[in-house]
């Protein structure tokens, strides 16, 4: 059974290099990426995400309501810490 990997942050710099490094090492898997796209410039990796076949979600990981279960059904979570520049 394929694995499904939630990566939080993941249409920022580090998150979607991660996204698309794991898609094209494991192409069976299916990669979420949870971003609020707040980052300057997030928005611009959406297009590489959807072209490597990645799912996009949008939504704050601090709203419980942008965590739906069902969407957000992951068999492990990637959840990358930066600090706030």
């Amino acid at each position: 059974m394929p694995e499904r990997i939630l990566i939080v942050g993941g249409a920022g710099f580090i998150g979607s290099c991660l996204a698309i490094g794991l898609q094209k090492l494991h192409p069976e898997w299916q990669i979420i990426c949870l971003d609020n796209l707040r980052r300057r410039g997030s928005e611009l990796n959406l297009p590489r995400l959807k072209s490597c076949g990645i799912q996009f979600v949008y939504g704050d990981i601090r709203t419980a309501a942008d965590l739906d279960p069902v969407a957000l059904n992951a068999d492990k979570r990637i959840s990358k810490v930066v600090p706030a520049t």
